[in-house]
C-alpha cells in the first residue's frame, strides 16, 4: 500500500504564559518599556502595574492611533527609539489589541534613520544594519492572534487608493506572549463580538487552507467550537470570567493554527470592506464565512469532516447553521456568486496572497 502524503510543518518560537491576573503577578526577567492602548489600560491599572514592576518599568508610551498605519508606526518609533539609545537592552511590552501589538512588531526593529522606515515597511525588507529588540505581547482582546504570529497589518493610508499591507519577516514573532483573560473584561460589547468573529475566521480559514495539517486542524476545530458555544452567552454576561477565559483560549488556539497556515479567502475579501465601508475587521471577515464555507465543502473531504465536527451536524447543514448563528449576532452574510461583478471580485481575491492559501485556489 502506498504511503499517504502528509503535509506537517510547525515553527512557533513564542514563549507562552497564560493565566488570569497574569500581568499583576508576573515579574519580567529584564527591564522594559511599555506601549499601551489607553482604551484598554486605565490610569488605575497603569499605576498598579508600575507599582508591581517597580524599577523594571523604564518608560510608558500611550498608543495614539486607532489603526496600525504607517504614520502611527512612525509616531511610536519617534518616541521609542530614543529611549533605546539610552537603554539598548530593554525589552518592549505591548499591552493592547491587534493594533497595539502590530505597531510594536514594527517599532521593535530599530533602524539607523527613522526617515527610511516607511520605505522599509512598504518593501517588507529589513536592512542589514537594523537592531531587533526583545518584544513581549499582552493582548487585551480575544481575537487577533497577533501575539503568536510573525505578521503585522500595516495600513498605507497615504497610498492612492489606500491599501492594506502586511509586515512579515522570519524574525517577526514576539519573544513572549503573556495572555491574561482578565484584560478582556473591559472590552465593550462591539469589540468583544468583532474580536471573537476574527477568532472564528482564523479557525475556519486555518481549516479550508492548503497549509492545514494534523497539528493545526485539531487546534482550529476546538477553537471554532469554543467560539460558537461561548460568544452568544458572553455577550449577555460580559463580566463572566469563565466565559472570558474560554474565549481567550479559543483566540490563542486559533492564533497558533493561523501562525502556521496564514489566513485565506475570507480575509482576502475583508480588506476592501474595512477600507470602503469602515467595517471592523472581524465583522468584515465574518460576512464572507458562509459563502467561503460553501465553496470549500464542495471541494475538500477534509474540510467537510472538520466542519461536521465543529457544527455537530452533517457537513451540508453547516452553512445554514453558521448563517443563522451570524444573523443572531447582527451579521448579514454576503455572497458574490450571483453577479458577474461579484464573480470577478471573487476571482481577484482567489489570486491574492491570502486567497492563494484557500483550498479552492489553483494559483
Amino acid at each position: 500500500m502506498a504511503a499517504t502524503a502528509i503535509h506537517l510543518t510547525w515553527f512557533n518560537p513564542v514563549q507562552l504564559e497564560w493565566g488570569p491576573n497574569l500581568l499583576h503577578t508576573h515579574t519580567p526577567a529584564q527591564p522594559f518599556f511599555v506601549l499601551a492602548d489607553p482604551h484598554a489600560v486605565s490610569l488605575v491599572m497603569e499605576a498598579d502595574l508600575k507599582r508591581h514592576w517597580g524599577a523594571l518599568c523604564l518608560g510608558w508610551i500611550w498608543q495614539q492611533s486607532a489603526q496600525s498605519s504607517i504614520s502611527a508606526a512612525l509616531q511610536v518609533s519617534q518616541q521609542l527609539w530614543p529611549l533605546w539609545a539610552t537603554q539598548p537592552d530593554a525589552a518592549l511590552l505591548a499591552i493592547g489589541g491587534g493594533t497595539t501589538l502590530d505597531l510594536a512588531k514594527l517599532a521593535r526593529f530599530e533602524l539607523n534613520d527613522l526617515a527610511l522606515a516607511p520605505s522599509v515597511w512598504r518593501a517588507n525588507k529589513l536592512p542589514a544594519d537594523h537592531k531587533r529588540h526583545t518584544l513581549w505581547c499582552a493582548p487585551t482582546t480575544s481575537g487577533t492572534g497577533s501575539e503568536v504570529t510573525p505578521w503585522a497589518t500595516l495600513w498605507d493610508l497615504d497610498a492612492q487608493p489606500a491599501v492594506k499591507r502586511s509586515w512579515s519577516c522570519a524574525q517577526g514573532f514576539a519573544d513572549q506572549a503573556w495572555i491574561d483573560p482578565n484584560l478582556t473584561l473591559t472590552c465593550p460589547e462591539g469589540l468583544t463580538r468583532d474580536a471573537a468573529l476574527d477568532t472564528l475566521a482564523h479557525a475556519l480559514e486555518s481549516i479550508w487552507n492548503h497549509h492545514a495539517n494534523a497539528i493545526t486542524r485539531p487546534l482550529a476545530v476546538r477553537s471554532a467550537r469554543m467560539v460558537l458555544q461561548t460568544l452568544p452567552e458572553l455577550l449577555s454576561k460580559p463580566q463572566d470570567k469563565v466565559l472570558r477565559e474560554q474565549m481567550s483560549q479559543a483566540s490563542l488556539l486559533a492564533g497558533l493554527a493561523m501562525s502556521q497556515t496564514q489566513t485565506a479567502l475570507a480575509h482576502a475579501l475583508s480588506y476592501d470592506l474595512t477600507l470602503k465601508e469602515n467595517l471592523p475587521h472581524g465583522h468584515a471577515c465574518a460576512v464572507w464565512l458562509p459563502m467561503v464555507l460553501d465553496i470549500a465543502t464542495a471541494i475538500s473531504p477534509q474540510v467537510r469532516g472538520d466542519l461536521a465536527e465543529i457544527f455537530d451536524c452533517r457537513w451540508h447543514q453547516a452553512r445554514e447553521q453558521l448563517s443563522t448563528w451570524l444573523k443572531n449576532l447582527g451579521i448579514a452574510p454576503r455572497d458574490l456568486r450571483s453577479s458577474p461583478d461579484g464573480l470577478h471580485q471573487l476571482q481577484q481575491a482567489l489570486g491574492s496572497a491570502r486567497g492563494r492559501n484557500f483550498v479552492g485556489s489553483t494559483a
